[in-house]
């Protein structure tokens, strides 16, 4: 489904004393023309860098500001999150628990997930260079000379973290990434030949890109499907991390672009904290470089293209390493600051809560009915058709994960029939390894891709701009349910083992496991696929609640600061309660949209009213017993 409409001008956003300068006007440090022997552009080769001494000293500063403006709204979050996560453990309301055993992804059982030979093309020579690649355990690629280089442990040619990239199959597909990058360049394929068969493609906006060839379509396939689960891991890593500090982070973020006018930070939340404060940076730098460097770089449209590429690599390379090194100096100050917010906020909870619900009573007052006007307006309309998109893809998902799974059980029961009990041992050691094996689980992860076309409208209709997000999320979640899927069977299997006496009872033991297992998923995919729907809808439209409510709610916020006590200011924020009054109306109109489809039985939703008895290890063994 694509939605059409108009793009709307934000309302110009409460500005915090720390503000960027306007872009608008001319930026000191960069206008200077790089050198042409100095921007040399390699794909996935090395060059002297394009940057001045000027130049430097603007970036170092900017990427310093950057900090400095952040750092207070982290603080803030920091203490908001704290009171929440205290105040919830006196009433605990968490998630139903899943009747699978869950066990927590920490990463891919093997040191090296795959290596081998690829072809890079090399843009300055427009030739192909054989290298020696390997993807490490911790989804760092490396590549070396040859696989002797790398059995003698000699140093890597080069080595990157795949956060932030996308995977692209064809030439048009990066042809057209790169035209939404050089724009002010004009298009044509940025190659000079034909490249051959079997290509993909490594994209980055700020970073290297790599063009590779593979020597046959498997070869192909199974690099592209080890690098999506590097990129999904290593993009994904501050959303899996259930940490109060992730969470404030995540949230600081938020806060800090809304505060310049800018809704919905969308997949500028992908990476670790310095690259996403680093991406924040380059929202603000782009245009200005755009405008003042871009023209003045010469040569044919080709050549400078490939002069703006390596020198926006170089930007985007400094300001990483300075905010960095400021973001590590922050660690023991943020330390210290958890500690002494932990000694303020338990002793003073109940006041804190109390004064917290009075505000927000007063806010609500204030805010709640245009809040309900614009969602009943402009939002609702759409809710049911968004969700529906939502539901299908991550629907087929869960489908292609539970029958992968029923499949390789069913394979194993088969080899059980007619091998021996230290065969099944070891099968069931590879079963346990499914979630981690990308050439297995890359067609469950394929349905998700769907979203960048089914969705593709939502970015003009409400300013969305998180669909890569959202599709490693997803791909998260079957990765997930494969794990607990797995690890519940082996829990079961090994209980029962010993007590089964030949081969005809063991075959119907795993027979009932596997089946008992399976009513469970059904139970789990159902309520995470509810989860699902009810974040992706908030993720979708809060923000465009937000910008819309700005003018006629947001700028009204001042006039309640004098209720929030000195002492609780960094823990108690307006913003912050601001928000939850109009994600409370956005929550109600998307629950009745949930409760809809349970109660038509759509996508296999169970309704609120069902459930299965509560999952523990000692429940599940007396079921099978």
């Amino acid at each position: 489904m694509i939605w059409r409409g108009e793009r709307r001008k934000s309302a110009a956003g409460r500005r915090s004393q720390h503000v960027a300068r306007p872009l608008t006007t001319a930026e000191p440090g960069l206008g200077a023309r790089p050198a042409a022997s100095a921007l040399r552009l390699k794909m996935g080769g090395r060059c002297s860098s394009p940057l001045n001494g000027r130049q430097r000293r603007y970036l170092r500063g900017r990427a310093d500001a950057t900090m400095k403006n952040f750092v207070p709204y982290y603080r803030r979050q920091l203490g908001t999150a704290l009171l929440r996560r205290v105040s919830g453990e006196l009433d605990p309301q968490g998630k139903p628990a899943p009747q699978l055993l869950p066990r927590e992804l920490r990463g891919p059982p093997d040191a090296a997930l795959h290596e081998g030979l690829l072809s890079q093309y090399d843009g300055d020579s427009r030739s192909w260079q054989e290298n020696y690649f390997i993807l490490l355990g911790d989804f760092t690629l490396q590549w070396f000379e040859s696989e002797e280089a790398l059995r003698k442990g000699c140093e890597p040619r080069g080595s990157t973290a795949l956060s932030g990239y996308l995977l692209l199959s064809s030439p048009s597909e990066y042809a057209e990434s790169l035209g939404d990058l050089c724009q002010g360049l004009s298009g044509g394929s940025p190659f000079a030949d034909p490249l051959g068969e079997f290509l993909f493609f490594l994209y980055h906006p700020f970073r290297r890109h790599f063009c590779f060839r593979a020597d046959s379509a498997e070869s192909r396939r199974i690099w592209k499907a080890a690098l999506r689960d590097g990129i999904r891991y290593r993009s994904t890593e501050l959303q899996r991390r259930d940490s109060l500090e992730a969470e404030a982070f995540l949230e600081a973020v938020r806060f800090y672009r809304q505060e310049r006018g800018r809704y919905g930070a969308g997949d500028l939340l992908l990476g670790p904290e310095p690259e996403i404060l680093g991406n924040v940076l380059m929202e603000d730098l782009l245009p200005v470089l755009r405008s003042q460097v871009l023209p003045s770089i010469g040569g044919s449209e080709r050549r400078r293209r490939q002069l703006w590429l390596q020198f926006l690599q170089e930007v985007y390379a400094l300001i990483l390493s300075e905010i960095a090194s400021e973001f590590e100096g922050f660690q023991k100050e943020k330390e210290k600051l958890q500690t002494e917010l932990e000694k303020k906020i338990r002793p003073d909870l109940d006041q804190m809560l109390t004064l917290k619900d009075q505000i927000a009573s007063k806010l609500q007052a204030a805010v709640q009915s245009p809040a309900e006007s614009c969602c009943g307006r402009s939002v609702e309309p759409h809710l049911e058709c968004v969700m529906e998109e939502l539901m299908r893809p991550v629907s087929s998902g869960f489908e292609a994960v539970r029958s992968l799974f029923a499949q390789r059980v069913d394979e194993m029961i088969g080899l059980v029939r007619s091998s021996r009990v230290v065969v099944l041992q070891k099968e069931l050691l590879m079963l346990g390894r499914t979630s981690w094996q990308p050439q297995v689980m890359h067609l469950c992860y394929e349905e998700a891709d769907l979203y960048r076309e089914s969705l593709r409208g939502l970015e003009e209709r409400f300013g969305f701009r998180g669909v890569t997000s959202l599709v490693l999320g997803a791909q998260n979640l079957m990765q997930q349910l494969m794990e607990n899927a797995t690890h519940t069977f082996l829990q079961l299997s090994k209980q029962h083992l010993g007590q089964a006496a030949g081969r005809r009872r063991l075959t119907q033991m795993l027979g009932k496991v596997k089946e008992r297992v399976l009513k469970k998923f059904d139970y789990d995919s159902s309520s995470v696929r509810k989860r699902f729907a009810q974040e992706w809808l908030v993720r979708i439209f809060l923000p465009f609640l937000l910008k819309h409510l700005e003018s006629g709610c947001k700028l009204e916020l001042p006039q309640y600061e004098s209720f929030v006590f000195a002492d609780f200011s960094g823990i108690i924020n307006l913003e912050n309660i601001y928000e939850e009054t109009v994600l409370a109306v956005l929550l109600r109109a998307v629950g009745r949209v949930l409760a809809k489809a349970s109660c038509c039985n759509r996508h296999n939703l169970y309704a609120d009213g069902f459930s299965l008895p509560q999952s523990t290890e000692e429940l599940l063994y007396e079921e099978m017993g």
